[in-house]
């Protein structure tokens, strides 16, 4: 058996289903552990089987367990933090230094429990189009959104993803990026040389810096409203468009993967972290460019 931590927000809980269907594809008997977010609630909680019709075989605690010793319980954390750890029968594996790539030959781990993020296609290649038809999303969008929708798919669409807020916390600061201007502005003129007629849709935790910077040509729209449990309204809608701008967030990267078809067009920033390269992170046939 093999089981797969699912862990932190949406985009992230998407790469790890993904490489749960790819280690499962190799070693059918494999599971996931979403029980994490009993103890430690992060973003909007475990969202996958809400927003999809998935049903991913789900390992117990004792399966947990058994393989390695994970459980989040605070009796749990106190025991290792005193240096007092459970025999297992299996091995944790923690995902190697991105850095270094993608590591192809976990995909043929057996007997183990993986803590990782997987933040690769090169891991779930093989299974591309299950990912895909597992991640229809399931839930009615709301009226206003649905027109929204309609007109995304009548037009030579362009989501942008602009994420600043959590990314400008103390905590996040040093190791995340933050796009800049000249990044959006790069992106643009790259998507206006290549698209005819571009309409530009901005999904942004600060709709207003973006209206700010004078980036974005008459006729774009600043989509708003959708936080919280509806927040993954806005990953839907990016997947409607027909191209992409996307920010250094999970979030954004899994709208434009979702909505990739055979002349699109996808902008990413060249670097994700400011001291942890990722240089699998980005599809080949995606165009790069500076964050700066």
């Amino acid at each position: 058996m093999n089981i797969v931590q699912i862990r932190a927000g949406l985009g992230n809980q998407m790469f790890q289903y993904a490489f749960y269907l790819a280690l499962k594809h190799h070693q059918p008997d494999t599971k996931i552990d979403a029980s994490i977010y009993r103890h430690r609630p992060s973003h909007n909680g475990y969202e996958l089987e809400r927003l999809f019709a998935i049903h991913p075989d789900h390992a117990t605690i004792a399966e947990c367990n058994q393989l390695a010793d994970v459980h989040k319980d605070i009796f749990s954390e106190m025991r290792r933090a005193l240096g007092w750890k459970k025999h297992t029968t299996g091995k944790l594996i923690i995902e190697p230094d991105p850095a270094q790539g993608w590591c192809p030959e976990l995909l043929h781990t057996d007997n183990c429990y993986l803590q990782g993020y997987w933040q690769t296609e090169n891991y779930f290649r093989e299974v591309a189009d299950q990912v895909r038809q597992d991640f229809t999303f399931q839930l009615p969008l709301p009226k206003e959104a649905e027109d929204l929708a309609i007109t995304i798919k009548s037009q030579n669409s362009v989501s942008v993803h602009i994420r600043r807020g959590d990314y400008l916390k103390k905590r996040r600061i040093e190791d995340y990026n933050i796009c800049s201007e000249t990044y959006y502005r790069s992106a643009v003129k790259t998507i206006q040389a290549q698209v005819e007629h571009p309409v530009f849709y901005v999904f942004s935790d600060e709709p207003e810096w973006g209206k700010a910077q004078e980036i974005f040509p008459e006729g774009t729209i600043f989509v708003s409203g959708h936080t919280g449990e509806k927040a993954y309204i806005d990953m839907q809608l990016m997947s409607l468009c027909r191209h992409h701008i996307i920010a250094n967030s999970s979030f954004s990267w899994w709208g434009a993967w979702l909505g990739q078809s055979k002349d699109t067009v996808t902008i990413a920033p060249n670097t994700w972290f400011r001291h942890h390269p990722r240089p699998d992170i980005l599809p080949e046939h995606w165009t790069p460019i500076s964050i700066d």
